[in-house]
């Protein structure tokens, strides 16, 4: 009678972590692939005996945000309006560049790297994210 229970009690996928960079369960992994700051991705079920390995980057374009932030600054001294607008998107994108996106890379069994890039404000979500999938991968 308790392998019977055992069984059944096995055999019920838990979540254990579900944010905006997906979902890690006792049994798969849902992920959502080529997620970036504008794009939602594609989701993509995958067991969690198939993942190798994953991994959270800090990726930073420092060049390009500090131009972006140069040529907002000099925007917003035109006095035309439209010029000030895009002189302000541009400061909050040159910002964004240069305080970095989280990036989770999950590796796969057959050499797939799938990679979800999230907004600046969510690493922690990311780090959960990755933490929770690791501590599933890696349970004894």
């Amino acid at each position: 009678m308790t392998d019977i229970t055992q069984t059944a009690t096995s055999n019920i996928e838990q979540t254990f972590i579900e944010n905006a960079f997906g979902t890690v369960t006792t049994k798969r992994l849902v992920f959502y692939r080529a997620k970036g700051w504008l794009s939602g991705g594609s989701r993509q079920d995958i067991p969690l005996q198939h993942v190798t390995s994953v991994r959270l980057d800090i990726s930073r374009s420092i060049f390009v945000g500090i131009l972006l932030l140069l040529i907002g600054v000099s925007c917003l001294g035109s006095g035309n309006l439209v010029a000030v607008i895009f002189g302000l998107i541009a400061i909050f994108f040159g910002t964004l560049l240069i305080w970095g996106s989280p990036t989770v890379v999950v590796n796969t069994a057959g050499q797939d790297l799938n990679v979800a890039k999230g907004w600046p404000w969510v690493r922690g979500e990311a780090n959960a994210f990755v933490e929770g999938l690791r501590g599933q991968l890696f349970r004894s």
